[in-house]
């Protein structure tokens, strides 16, 4: 009986201890993130525009609205991000129906922004929309504004490079459709082996997930490399610029029909 009653003393003091250790590691939380924020507190608030359409990837534009979540957080709200679409009143679905979200706004009265992100999709959607001159059109004066950024994902940089704003510019694109991106955008300097290339106004991705690469950039741009490696941590995600592009087995690569130009 006697040891049973050190034994649950003990088990009720290493409780105890374990407990305050964990509240003394969460208030050290607390004050350092509270330090970061007062560190920034004169960071100017970034604006981001994420664009939405029928048939758009999840993981191109969920990844970047990942990492300004965590920046918001750890600046204390300098980041603002919101969905722009065509149509606000249109429930959009991404790939394959797989989430459905309704946009904040519209390109009539979207707010200001420091950067319209563009996700990309599946090639038969991308060139459907290339031929739509209301979102052509959008991207193009968008972009042509002073101070703004224009950030594309995967195949979007096809939505960007059809403005010729990048024409005479670096950019890159998906490893899968690269080929054929080069053939419809000739004045463009395709970059192979890399997640983006920031051309100052204009940053382009490669593939999906190298949408978290060019997120941290910006934020480590605007917010500085601590608060970048920060987020990179909590996201179990290591950050690259260069990447060897994969391998498709058979040169497997997106073959355009001469029907679709």
């Amino acid at each position: 009986m006697r040891i049973k009653q050190i034994l649950l003393s003990s088990i009720s003091i290493i409780i105890t201890l374990c407990a305050q250790n964990c509240f003394a590691q969460e208030k050290d939380h607390i004050i350092l993130m509270d330090s970061i924020a007062k560190t920034n507190s004169n960071e100017k608030i970034q604006r981001i525009a994420i664009l939405v359409y029928q048939g758009v990837v999840l993981q191109d534009f969920a990844g970047p609205i990942e990492v300004f979540s965590k920046a918001k957080k750890l600046t204390n709200g300098k980041y603002k991000i919101f969905t722009v679409a065509l149509d606000s009143s249109e429930i959009i679905e991404t790939e394959n129906s797989t989430v459905k979200l309704k946009p904040d706004y519209n390109f009539t009265n979207m707010p200001s922004a420091d950067y319209l992100i563009i996700p990309g999709a599946s090639m038969p959607i991308i060139n459907n929309l290339i031929k739509n001159e209301k979102f052509t059109d959008f991207i193009k004066d968008w972009s042509l504004k002073k101070n703004k950024k224009t950030v594309s994902i995967c195949t979007g940089s096809y939505l960007l490079a059809e403005t010729s704003l990048l024409d005479s510019k670096k950019a890159t694109t998906h490893y899968f459709v690269a080929d054929d991106f080069s053939k419809q955008y000739p004045k463009i300097k395709l970059i192979k082996n890399v997640r983006f290339v920031d051309e100052g106004k204009f940053i382009t991705s490669s593939g999906v997930t190298s949408g978290i690469d060019t997120a941290l950039h910006i934020v480590g741009q605007n917010s500085g490399e601590k608060i970048k490696q920060m987020i990179a941590r909590a996201l179990q995600y290591e950050f690259h610029r260069i990447s060897n592009w994969p391998v498709a087995p058979n040169d497997m690569k997106y073959k355009r029909k001469s029907t679709n130009r």
